[in-house]
């Protein structure tokens, strides 16, 4: 195996060397015949006499360039070179023409001239070394197994072995070829899999940051809803207590000290106290009932906002950052009720408002919960230590 270029002064050796020695010395060896492997200086290989069979890669028996500036032979677009497809880097290939000294043209499987032969010399007009690694050696031998049939009854040294035996190994080697195609078919066809499903994982996730980034921008709108309802609520109730008082009726909010009685009354609170602008509430154990199973959810500190906001904790039984199915991180997810309730806190009937959120805590709907209820524990036989609740 020659590696050395034909050019006077050319660096000796060649990108991907190992690669197309490995190709050469296993024809060689089979065909028992010598090999060499060429380049050229501005696309011109000299072709070569003797008993050896010399491939010239991207090179033509004629210079293409005249004067280092007159291209004779144009630069034509190959996308594909023996059904494989070439490197978009390097897609171009010396065009067929008719100049003193051409050689004889080679045609691949789709009629595309991707050689020429001329003598025992097997040029190559695509750019060979410029193409991904692992296409290379699949490259080199298709060209080898297009050409060398043409080249070997020109060997002085082959004219004598049985056409027959010749035949049996070139087929032998067309065989090879087309086993390491289909191995490296399966390999590509491999990577774009794994390819497509980690672009597909990473669009899942993608989609997965967006949607969480938008429900907690929604979530925080809607409370923005709720605190606004619960102020407006206000100032309509203000506003008609302030034209009773113009009307000389009696103002009924005199009777509002009552409500934080009224809510101790509640069978679910266990303890209710105002602070800080807000009603606290503390229930009783509150267990669900699901498909025929209790699970106990546990005691929840309820904070009802003046302004609108409401904020729910377990107690006893959080699991990570859930409170209950319908609670996360503290902020519950009251669906079509939070504007009731807000409605509600703004006329500061805060009863009405804490049986609407006990009678939510008390429901678990599959199709919306943040965390399934069977990650809760079930509750056995402990229905008389709670609130029980079928849903």
């Amino acid at each position: 195996v020659d590696s050395s270029q034909t050019a006077p002064g050319a660096p000796a050796g060649f990108p991907h060397a190992e690669l197309i020695q490995a190709v050469l010395r296993r024809y060689a060896t089979l065909l028992e015949v010598p090999l060499s492997f060429r380049t050229g200086a501005n696309g011109y290989s000299r072709p070569v006499r003797g008993d050896a069979a010399h491939i010239h890669a991207f090179a033509l028996p004629t210079p293409p360039v005249l004067f280092g500036a007159w291209q004779r032979v144009p630069l034509v677009l190959l996308p594909f070179a023996h059904g494989i497809p070439l490197s978009d880097a390097a897609n171009r290939a010396l065009a067929l023409g008719v100049q003193l000294g051409r050689g004889r043209p080679l045609l691949d499987r789709d009629a595309r001239t991707v050689g020429e032969t001329l003598g025992t010399n097997l040029y190559c007009l695509f750019d060979l070394l410029r193409q991904e690694a692992a296409w290379i050696p699949v490259l080199l031998r298709r060209h080898l197994d297009l050409g060398l049939p043409h080249l070997l009854p020109a060997l002085p040294a082959r004219k004598d072995v049985p056409a027959n035996r010749l035949e049996d190994r070139l087929r032998l080697l067309r065989e090879e070829t087309e086993a390491l195609v289909r191995a490296q078919q399966v390999t590509l066809r491999r990577e774009a899999r794994e390819t497509y499903v980690r672009a597909c994982q990473e669009r899942v996730a993608e989609e997965i940051r967006f949607l969480q980034a938008e429900i907690a921008f929604l979530e925080d709108g809607v409370e923005e809803m709720a605190r606004r309802i619960a102020a407006d609520t206000r100032r309509l109730t203000e506003g008609r207590r302030r034209l009773r008082l113009f009307y000389g009726e009696r103002d009924p909010a005199e009777s509002g000290g009552r409500e934080l009685e009224s809510l101790q009354a509640l069978p679910e609170v266990r303890e209710a106290r105002i602070q800080d602008g807000r009603i606290s509430l503390t229930t009783a154990p509150i267990l669900v009932e699901y498909e025929g199973r209790r699970y106990r959810l546990g005691r929840f500190h309820l904070d009802l906002h003046f302004n609108g906001d409401v904020r729910i904790s377990n107690l006893t039984d959080r699991i990570g950052p859930y409170d209950h199915p319908h609670v996360q991180e503290g902020r519950p997810c009251l669906g079509p009720v939070r504007e009731g309730v807000a409605k509600l806190l703004g006329e500061f009937q805060f009863v009405a408002a804490t049986e609407v959120l006990i009678d939510f805590l008390k429901t678990v709907n599959p199709a919306d919960w943040r965390l399934p209820v069977l990650h809760w524990p079930e509750a056995g036989h402990e229905t008389g230590r709670g609130v029980l609740a079928a849903t």
